[in-house]
């Protein structure tokens, strides 16, 4: 790795460190409001009209005032009001690397999609229901922060398994490092094309560990292998992607 790549990266590193710390600061602190950008709720009197302007029944209203209050009750001194793009939004925003407010769809867009194998701290996760993406979230480790809804606000949990379904890297978080794919178990096969259907050049065994140069459409690994370009399964009970 390069000069210049290692400060990129180290750059990229804070920049993470700094969105996290500032969504893990709203844990349990910020409130879910349809259309919320990270408003600062510090006037009472006017509280309930201004949710009213964003929310979109009576009920939801209600549902807001609730959480409102339990904030309150729980020392909270700083109510802010998001919506689930609305936090992501207002973090990058903060760090000026975002000027203008877009959906959960709209981050998805802005971001390079990536494998959920390939996920680290700061990425975003989506959930996508079938027709669109609906809700966004950050991968904090082993769990995931988000704006979860009215009855929630702000946390940090880990959703039922298969509920984050896309995956993306925002452009300031992206790093440029070498890259390996190593063997978890067993032997694996190596292939001159990216499906089973493709000529096996070689086996490969638990612990070799091979540079990666790209992945294919299917997903698979493309490696160096001997040389020449090849591809691994990329299953994770197979093989995994390492860096440095």
């Amino acid at each position: 790795m390069n000069l210049m790549n290692a400060t990129n990266n180290a750059k990229a590193s804070d920049l993470r460190e700094q969105f996290l710390k500032l969504l893990r600061e709203q844990v349990g602190q910020g409130i879910y409001v349809w259309g919320g950008n990270g408003e600062i709720l510090d006037d009472p009197d006017h509280l309930i009209e201004w949710v009213e302007k964003h929310e979109t029944s009576g009920e939801n209203l209600r549902r807001v005032i609730r959480m409102y209050l339990k904030r309150c009750e729980s020392g909270v001194r700083e109510i802010r009001a998001f919506d689930c793009s609305g936090l992501v939004y207002w973090a990058l925003h903060e760090m000026d690397l975002l000027n203008t407010d877009v959906s959960s769809r709209g981050l998805y867009a802005l971001c390079r999609p990536i494998q959920k194998s390939e996920l680290r701290p700061g990425d975003l996760v989506f959930h996508h229901d079938g027709k669109q993406i609906v809700h966004v979230g950050v991968c904090d480790g082993d769990a995931e922060i988000e704006c979860r809804g009215r009855d929630y606000g702000v946390v940090r949990n880990r959703r039922p398994k298969g509920y984050w379904n896309r995956f993306g890297r925002y452009p300031a978080f992206e790093v440029s490092e070498i890259a390996y794919v190593t063997v978890r178990g067993g032997s694996v096969r190596v292939r001159a094309g990216s499906s089973t259907k493709d000529r096996c050049v070689g086996i490969a065994h638990r612990g070799n560990r091979y540079l990666l140069l790209g992945r294919a459409d299917s997903g698979w690994y493309k490696i160096l292998w001997s040389g020449k370009e090849a591809y691994i399964t990329d299953k994770p009970q197979y093989t995994e992607v390492q860096y440095g």
